[in-house]
Formats: structure tokens, sequence, C-alpha cells
């Protein structure tokens, strides 16, 4: 049994959203629970997460849509290996924001629309999957359970829409849990993320929380690949590196 938990204020996006997942889970029996009035994301996914019976939980933004025909049996192999999976993160963080480690330390593949096509951001894939990592962004996540159950999304830090993603994941490393990034489950996010204001404040309150936790150093943006792609086929392709069918 899959939950899929969902903050939305926008009803058209919701219903999409939610007509797509139905679509990907025909034979899987899930449920989808959208929040709609939420405080802050945090307490919108705490609610949500109380109502829910999934033995899986997804916690998914409302603006992406999933490349691939096969993401319920690639979903469900991949939690068969590990407690938490993203689709973009780091295994050696050095600030609220995953990305700043740069490569070779920050893995997955997302594609963003663009104006001008699908820009199509290839942080690294050397494998499928890749383990122990620390920190992964909120646009998608999957735990078992009983993972998420006993970290809690932390209402009381993060007020608000930003951070959230950073700390459960982190703190899940931390607790000793099976974390990884999964390169296989391609992803089209139909935004991007801001690091606005609210967001600078969101990174403090993660700083002040874990003081010591890691090596905090205010690392400089670093460069990854990133293709413009003209359709969602060419980005799936581009997300699928041959050399992952080789020995």
């Amino acid at each position: 049994m899959l939950s899929i938990i969902i903050c939305s204020v926008n009803g058209t996006k919701f219903a999409t959203i939610s007509d797509h997942y139905h679509h990907l889970l025909q034979t899987t029996p899930h449920e989808i629970l959208g929040i709609h009035d939420a405080k802050s994301i945090c307490e919108g996914y705490n609610r949500a997460l109380a109502q829910s019976k999934g033995d899986t939980l997804i916690f998914s933004h409302d603006d992406i849509e999933i490349l691939t025909p096969d993401f319920a049996t690639r979903l469900q192999t991949h939690m068969q290996n590990h407690d938490l999976i993203g689709v973009a993160g780091t295994d050696k963080l050095s600030n609220a924001s995953w990305s700043a480690a740069g490569p070779p330390y920050i893995f997955g593949q997302v594609a963003h629309s663009n104006p001008k096509g699908i820009l199509t951001c290839l942080y690294g894939a050397p494998r499928r999957v890749i383990t122990k990592i620390q920190a992964m962004d909120g646009l998608f996540l999957a735990f078992r359970r009983h993972i998420v159950e006993s970290l809690q999304w932390d209402e009381q830090t993060f007020t608000g829409w930003h951070c959230y993603d950073i700390d459960i994941t982190f703190r899940a490393y931390l607790a000793g849990h099976k974390t990884a990034v999964v390169c296989d489950i391609p992803i089209l996010h139909h935004s991007q993320g801001t690091y606005d204001d609210a967001w600078q404040l969101a990174a403090k309150r993660f700083h002040q929380k874990h003081l010591g936790k890691f090596p905090y150093a205010q690392t400089p943006w670093h460069q990854f690949a990133a293709t413009l792609a003209n359709t969602r086929e060419e980005a799936v392709t581009l997300m699928t590196p041959r050399h992952w069918d080789n020995p």
C-alpha cells in the first residue's frame, strides 16, 4: 500500500498530479492525501502522515511528472533495499543547500520546464542508485512508514516552505537509516527553487539546529551539467546513461 501526500493550494495542479499518480499506479493499491490549508509544509505533511494508511509514503510536489511508465516497479524495488529514497541529493552536505557541495558529491537527475525547452540537470548518475546520501531535495521523497513516523517533519523549526527536506533527510542519515538517491526515476519539474529571504531564514534555522553535526563552510556555487531537450522523450534519453546496462 502506497500513500502519496501532497500539499497544494492549487486545485488544478492537485487534480493533475492526482490523475498522474492514479495512472502510474493503476495496479498498485494506493491512496492520495491532499492538504490544501497547510500552515507550513511540515505541518501539512505531519497532518497527512497521521491520516495515512500506507506502508510506503511518498511526499511529492504538486508540479512534477514522473517520466517512466514502470514507476511502480522501480519504486517497489528500491524500497525493498532502502529506508528513504529521493531523486537528487548529496553525500557530503556542506550547508542548507544540498547542491552547494558540487560535483563529485551531488547526484541525481531532474528535468525542469524552460521557455526554450526542457532543461535537463544532470547532477551525477554514475550508477542507478547512490547510497549513504546525507541530504535530498524534497520534490519527491519516499519513506518506509516507520522511518518517517519516528523522524516526523519539524514543524516547530521550519514554519514555512523551505529546508524541511534537507532537515528530515539529514536526520535520517544521522540516525543510520539506509538513504539513497535513485537515478532511474526521471522526473520533470515544472518549477525551480528560489533562494529568497524566506529561504535564507530557514537556512539560518537549519544551521543553528545542526551546528557541529557537519563541517559547515559557506561553499561557493558549483557548476553541473545541464542540457536543453526538445521533448520529454529526449529528456528521458539524456537521463538514461548507456553505461548502466554495462557489466
